[in-house]
């Protein structure tokens, strides 16, 4: 049995699926603990020497993030077709 990480954000308990660092940026991809269907992507920042989870910027930010998590998971997609 896999253990998994759940953290809550302001609308619910999530699964971290997976996290990428991407340009000195560590992305986080989420999974709604009750809605596989739900996913969304955040970001760890740093703040006086602590983590905090933030929203991305912008939709290109976005873009990015979804591009490299496409490629890091392409086999196990392809699979799943």
């Amino acid at each position: 049995m896999e253990e998994v990480k759940i953290i809550d954000l302001e609308d619910g308990s999530y699964i971290i699926s997976d996290e990428i660092i991407l340009n000195n940026t560590k992305y986080i991809y989420l999974t709604k603990e009750n809605d596989m269907m739900d996913f969304c992507i955040r970001k760890i920042v740093m703040e006086n020497g602590e983590e905090f989870i933030d929203a991305l910027d912008t939709e290109e930010e976005f873009d990015r993030a979804m591009q490299v998590f496409l490629q890091k998971h392409k086999q196990d997609l392809e699979n799943f077709n």
